[in-house]
């Protein structure tokens, strides 16, 4: 484990601790070459994913956060699911739904401590099955999922029905036109930033 790096539980009460983390996972997925879905400005992000976060860690999914000192180095988020109907998982699998690290430690090891920590947690509640999902052209987390054994299988495809252009393409259009979500201005709040439901 890299120096001075301690691993524990996220309380749900602190969730807005790792906050400025995802938005810079948002940042990161925005900026990667290969990335064929626009995201969300980070606060509009934010909103729905503390909701999905606090929903989770309701029942069996659980967060761990890495911390140098105090401050968070990076943090994991896995939920907990029944059998997968299709694949042969036991009767629990594991989401590794966010694995993130802050930008100034990455490199550090700190995403594989992060790793470890989850395996141990898995291990100790029995749970064998991990699932993964990597977005197109993050070859970094695909070379870290790969060198831990992890191997792609299963496609996700984005559109719109009736063959119609994507609507998040014309989303993203629209806020770049009117300087809006991540296209605003920086020290700007973006209009609409904070209701998740803006379409």
């Amino acid at each position: 484990m890299p120096d001075h790096l301690a691993i524990e539980t996220l309380d749900p009460a602190d969730i807005e601790s790792v906050g400025p983390l995802w938005k810079q996972l948002m940042d990161h997925i925005a900026s990667l070459p290969d990335a064929a879905v626009p995201v969300r400005p980070s606060d509009e992000s934010w909103a729905l994913e503390r909701k999905e976060m606090l929903s989770e860690l309701a029942g069996e999914s659980f967060v761990l956060v890495a911390r140098r000192q105090e401050r968070i180095s990076g943090y994991a988020f896995v939920c907990i699911e029944g059998p997968d109907p299709v694949w042969y998982t036991g009767d629990k699998h594991a989401l590794l739904a966010t694995l993130c690290v802050d930008e100034a430690e990455r490199g550090d090891g700190v995403g594989s401590a992060l790793m470890d920590a989850v395996d141990a947690e898995l291990d100790r509640r029995g749970i064998e099955d991990v699932e993964i999902g990597v977005d197109t052209g993050n070859q970094v987390a695909t070379h870290l999922y790969k060198s831990r054994g992890y191997r792609p299988d299963f496609q996700i495809f984005y559109g719109s029905p009736g063959r119609r252009p994507w609507a998040c393409l014309r989303r993203e259009a629209e806020d770049k036109a009117a300087g809006r979500g991540r296209f605003a201005p920086p020290g700007l709040t973006s209009p609409g930033a904070d209701d998740p439901a803006r379409d």
